[in-house]
């Protein structure tokens, strides 16, 4: 860690993220320790932050994955659902829902595919575990499939690649940045009768291939991105990831 002068520019990093992030992602950002954050946060006159340096609000840690506050949702899905360990912690006097890092990224890893890294900025909450890298990869790979409402220019391509009779999901999937089942809902609204080639799912997979669907999988990969390391259709890919948890 850095010992040297602050200069204004961290100055303003620290004043503009104090009780936004945690104090270990502010200490990470600008490569100092956590004491010298708090030190230099007390110096400059700022107020007690809710952030133990160990612990981080839920509130912030909602707004820190890109989910924004907290709402009823939050608490039966994350909390009540999946068990997010949240502990309260009283301050003067009021009470705050907070959850110790330590045991929020032992509960990540469990429910890794249930968070979206991709809207997770890295050390956001200091220093992150190794397979967090991995899985914001995923995310941010599986982000690129658009998820917005389909254009007339893209319903005029869908129709146009349809009718080529030359293009199966995949093909289609990737030149739209479209999910595959986000183009059979489409073919459904739209009551388009075409549909694409039929992919050979009768082809026996090869230990290489499953070996790596098996390594992708466990690092979060979803099927739509796997399929760009094999040359499988998302839906074979799914239906693969079926059989071998049924013979589990």
């Amino acid at each position: 860690m850095s010992n040297k002068p602050w200069n204004q520019e961290e100055l303003d990093y620290l004043e503009s993220k104090w009780g936004e992030i945690s104090i270990p992602g502010i200490a990470k950002k600008l490569n100092r320790s956590i004491d010298a954050v708090k030190c230099m946060a007390f110096r400059t006159g700022l107020t007690r932050h809710i952030h133990s340096g160990e612990y981080i609000t839920l509130n912030q840690l909602m707004k820190a994955l890109g989910r924004g506050s907290v709402h009823t949702y939050t608490l039966i899905s994350w909390v009540e659902n999946r068990g997010l360990p949240i502990k309260l912690k009283r301050s003067v006097n009021k009470k705050f829902r907070v959850i110790f890092l330590s045991d929020f990224w032992k509960w990540a890893k469990v429910n890794r595919k249930f968070i979206n890294f991709a809207k997770f900025d890295e050390n956001m909450l200091g220093e992150e575990p190794n397979w967090v890298k991995e899985q914001r990869k995923a995310d941010i790979m599986f982000a690129a499939y658009k998820n917005t409402p389909w254009t007339k220019e893209e319903d005029d391509l869908l129709r146009f690649l349809l009718n080529s009779y030359s293009n199966s999901y995949r093909d289609i999937s990737v030149r739209l940045k479209r999910t595959e089942g986000a183009l059979k809902r489409r073919m459904i609204t739209l009551k388009i009768k075409q549909r694409p080639l039929k992919a050979d799912n009768h082809t026996p997979w090869t230990f290489e291939e499953t070996k790596t669907l098996t390594e992708l999988l466990d690092k979060g990969y979803k099927a739509e991105v796997i399929a760009e390391y094999i040359d499988r259709s998302a839906s074979a890919i799914k239906g693969k990831i079926e059989r071998m948890q049924k013979t589990a």
